[in-house]
This record gives C-alpha cells, sequence and structure tokens, in this order.
C-alpha cells in the first residue's frame, strides 16, 4: 500500500494516510510511546462506524491535538 493523501476543495493535501508498518517503524526509530486515552479509542470506533455507514468526517491534525494534548 501506498501513502494516500486525503485533500482539501482546494487540491491542497491536508492529512496523509499511511501502512501502519510504516506507521509503527516511525514510532519505534523515534522512540515515541503512544498511550491511547479511552476518549481517543472511542473517537476512532465512531469514526469507523461511521465510514461503514459512509458518514464518515474526516479532521485536522490540528484538530484531534487540540482535543487530545490539551494540559
Amino acid at each position: 500500500m501506498d501513502t494516500q493523501f486525503i485533500t482539501n476543495d482546494k487540491g491542497e493535501k491536508t492529512a496523509a494516510i499511511i501502512p501502519i508498518s510504516e506507521y509503527e517503524d516511525f514510532l519505534h526509530q523515534h522512540h515515541i510511546t503512544l498511550e491511547l486515552t479511552d476518549d481517543y479509542k472511542t473517537m476512532i470506533d465512531r469514526m469507523i462506524d461511521d465510514e461503514e455507514k459512509g458518514k464518515a468526517n474526516y479532521v485536522s491534525f490540528e484538530t484531534i491535538k487540540d482535543r487530545f494534548l490539551r494540559k
């Protein structure tokens, strides 16, 4: 699987989808520990459910960061 890009209505790349193996390699190379909160897991479950129903909502990295990395 190649990297896929999500674009806005102007054709500008706004997000990337990479194979999970590349993502895991990235985490390992940068010594990043990924700990998912219950809220994040619930959000992912809802996104998958919505996608299956044809009503997925894509949000920006900034939206996710603001919601889950607040201190």
